[in-house]
């Protein structure tokens, strides 16, 4: 009997290391959700819907990405050494931006003309994601249809 119970707890001790990597390994652009210390080892993904509107100075992230809308005017993507990844290029132009209800993310300057875009629109209800890869991401659903390209 003892050596049924000793393989029945090491089936069970397996079982729950294989769950706890599962949850860790989730797929990008979604967090993985468990219960636990295995939790806490996870990191955050930040998603947003449209309408949302970036001021200068302002910024959102996860653990591992920050999208930042600069006083500078510039939109960048910083990771989670604040080195910079990627940016609009928008330098004393930018002053907002906005994640549009048509799926389009856009940098407008004070007037409201459009410097940057991600060429997105015609996607109403689309997401943006800043995902735990460092990756920033508009999906349509669950097809990816904007990438930052800054995953790491």
């Amino acid at each position: 009997m003892g050596k049924k119970i000793t393989t029945l707890l090491a089936a069970a001790a397996l079982t729950t290391v294989t769950l706890a990597g599962q949850a860790i390994a989730a797929p990008a652009g979604h967090a993985a959700t468990t219960g636990g210390a295995a939790a806490t080892s996870v990191t955050a993904t930040r998603t947003i819907h449209a309408p949302f509107t970036l001021e200068r100075g302002r910024s959102v992230s996860s653990d591992t990405a920050r999208l930042v809308m600069q006083t500078d005017g510039n939109l960048v993507i910083y990771d989670e050494f604040n080195v910079a990844r990627w940016a609009t290029g928008t330098v004393n132009r930018g002053w907002r931006t906005v994640f549009q209800q048509d799926g389009n993310l856009v940098v407008y300057t004070r007037s409201g003309q459009a410097v940057w875009a991600s060429n997105t629109a015609g996607r109403p209800g689309s997401r943006l994601v800043i995902q735990d890869d460092g990756n920033v991401v508009i999906y349509d659903g669950s097809r990816a249809v904007w990438a930052s390209g800054t995953n790491h």
